[in-house]
């Protein structure tokens, strides 16, 4: 896996987060650091499923930095490219008469712009009187409950407690000294993007607009970062803002922040909104004011104690996270060896480490992606850079669909709706894509898309390498994750109403989107297996054939799927009929003279055997059409 799996592996993102240890035994699932985070990627992850933050836990000054999850560059905009529909047959030509290298750099042609950006919102700053000398510091996260920063100057013992709230839609930071009198700090926000700051009353924030365009981390544009000078069009509005209650001392607002001297204790609250008011709609002309959202938020809030906060969050939160349990045994780690030790020294020999790991996972999907949210990106949603790696979109050719591989199995179908609800308006936005560049039926997406829903394969209209554009199969497997919740759930309303429309759709372009090759099978052409290539007998390189493994695998599922759903459903016994006919002509995964399972449809070459996809694996999981007992040829070339 390349490095952008570190950041979105739900569950791999246990090493990010350093050091930890479970407190409390085996069973209390706390993670904790003897040290503040230094880097970004040692930061504790929290989230809500819409605000996001990474909390660092310095003595001195805390630093949270903070994430939304519908603020990104962009807006809507015309993707397509009608120049892919007259180069298709071209292609085609190409690849059937064996000239895959030239039909590779045909490709080219067929591409759209790049997607746009995740983007930070901001970085909240706590900075602290008592000076940064802390002693028995601990920093810990527990996957119950909240995450904490302890430690003791002088003889006070300072304690910062954060939540990000589903229920009340904030971040909450409880802030307590133990001797009276003694908590007193400055607290401030700041942007990477353009920004000023304002004062409503009791709440301090800022205001700030995100850039029109952001190009990708591994673009070549002259000027990768574009802001609009006028108040319209793409570039959508963000606001931010930040309610002190203090108990006990005195507080005061100005233009450098919120200042609270000599209290007792004190809760942070913190709530965040922007203009986005759908995928189809310009995000300033046709936006949402987040003025009054941010208002309305922080006054609901700020009716509330910490206690009714605590209490509110824990149990929304409990409700998912406590319906899987488990146990691998006794752990032989002492209870004070932090987390960051226990890896290198235990590992996978700690079975209590492996749980936590586990549970991590679905700690992640559940601060991530919970329901009227926007669904899990390339980081979840935490990203700290205005042109992240990838740009933080939505990599539909394994990534995305990695993030909701728990959701199901780990009892979190409520997580899974943000990416139902993006698939719908793909769905849309890609009918008119396979319409435009290619003249089928259905809807199509490709291996990448963003806030905006873009469904054309992405490129910069000619720069991209088609070992990675030139994949229509993006809407192939995200339609299988509605299969999957109707297959766990047995919710026929969902599958009729919900998911059904959407499989026979993806299932109608691939119909049109299939060739014959002459030979009596259908297979797809131009096709890729994600982002990997082979070589020629000639010594010669190439991304584009026919038929890729991948492809066939994806195609012979969704066909799977579509025809189990109308059976079910009682209904389209004609267009059942004509998928089952097509998967019976699909071209066969093929075995090569060693015996394994081949990527491509002849035994080329890999240009790198140990690539990090393993995309022709695609048919034994997440797919089904190998299994060890139904195809045990199949099964053994796969093993």
């Amino acid at each position: 896996m390349k490095r952008k799996r570190i950041l979105t592996g739900l569950v791999v993102a246990l090493v990010l987060a350093g050091a930890f240890e479970a407190e409390a035994g085996p069973d209390s699932l706390v993670l904790y650091y003897r040290h503040p985070a230094v880097y970004w990627e040692e930061a504790l992850p929290l989230g809500n499923g819409s605000l996001g933050a990474m909390l660092f836990g310095a003595v001195g000054t805390e630093h949270l930095q903070l994430n939304f999850d519908e603020l990104w560059s962009g807006g809507p905009r015309n993707w397509n490219n009608p120049e892919a529909r007259k180069l298709l047959p071209k292609v085609r030509k190409l690849i059937f008469e064996g000239k895959f290298v030239e039909a590779y750099k045909l490709c080219r042609g067929m591409q759209g712009p790049y997607t746009e950006s995740y983007e930070p919102l901001g970085d909240l700053w706590i900075t602290f009187d008592h000076g940064d000398r802390g002693w028995r510091y601990r920093r810990e996260l527990d996957l119950k409950t909240v995450a904490t920063v302890r430690y003791r100057i002088g003889d006070v013992t300072y304690t910062r407690q954060v939540l990000t709230s589903y229920p009340d839609s904030v971040l909450a930071i409880r802030l307590t000294a133990d001797r009276p009198g003694m908590l007193s700090f400055t607290l401030y926000l700041t942007s990477p993007l353009r920004h000023r700051s304002f004062l409503e009353g009791q709440i301090y924030g800022i205001h700030g607009r995100a850039p029109s365009h952001v190009g990708p981390a591994h673009g070549d544009e002259t000027t990768p970062v574009v802001y609009a000078e006028a108040d319209t069009g793409n570039g959508m509005w963000f606001r931010c803002g930040v309610r002190v209650l203090p108990e006990g001392g005195k507080m005061w607002l100005d233009g450098d922040g919120v200042h609270v001297r000599n209290a007792d204790a004190a809760t942070v609250l913190l709530a965040a909104a922007t203009s986005f008011n759908g995928y189809d709609k310009v995000p300033t002309t046709q936006g949402k004011n987040p003025a009054p959202i941010v208002r309305r938020v922080l006054e609901r809030a700020a009716s509330r104690s910490w206690s009714s906060l605590l209490t509110r969050h824990v149990q929304d939160y409990k409700t998912l996270f406590d319906r899987v349990s488990l146990e691998l045994g006794s752990s032989a780690a002492k209870q004070d060896m932090p987390t960051d030790q226990r890896l290198v020294k235990l590992g996978a020999n700690d079975p209590d480490l492996v749980e936590t790991l586990f549970q991590f996972g679905r700690y992640l999907l559940i601060a991530s992606s919970r329901p009227g949210t926007q669904p899990a990106n390339l980081q979840g949603i935490w990203n700290h850079w205005v042109r992240p790696p990838w740009s933080s979109n939505y990599t539909i050719n394994i990534n995305t669909e990695m993030n909701y591989w728990p959701a199901e199995v780990c009892n979190l179908s409520e997580c899974h709706e943000p990416l139902f609800d993006m698939v719908a308006a793909l769905a849309k936005n890609g009918r008119e894509t396979a319409r435009v560049n290619y003249g089928c039926r259905g809807w199509v997406a490709h291996h990448n898309t963003d806030l905006w829903r873009q469904t054309a394969p992405v490129g910069d209209f000619g720069k991209g390498d088609p070992r990675w554009a030139m994949w229509p199969m993006g809407g192939v497997w995200l339609s299988r994750h509605l299969w999957e919740h109707y297959a766990f759930s047995g919710d026929t309303t969902f599958l009729r109403d919900r998911a059904y429309p959407i499989l026979k759709s993806a299932a109608q372009f691939c119909l049109d989107w299939l060739v014959d090759d002459g030979h009596g099978h259908l297979v797809t052409a131009p096709s890729t297996s994600p982002e990997h290539a082979f070589i020629l007998p000639d010594g010669r390189k190439s991304a584009v054939c026919y038929a890729t493994t991948a492809d066939m695998a994806l195609i012979w599922d969704l066909f799977t799927n579509v025809a189990e759903a109308a059976e079910v459903l009682g209904c389209d016994p004609a267009f059942r009929d004509s998928v089952l006919q097509a998967r019976s002509k699909l071209y066969p995964p093929p075995i090569g003279k060693d015996g394994r399972l081949l990527e491509w449809p002849e035994e080329w070459q890999d240009e790198d055997p140990h690539h990090r996809h393993q995309s022709h694996l695609i048919g034994l999981h997440p797919g089904r059409q190998i299994t060890k007992w139904g195809t045990p040829e199949l099964f053994e070339a796969a093993r």
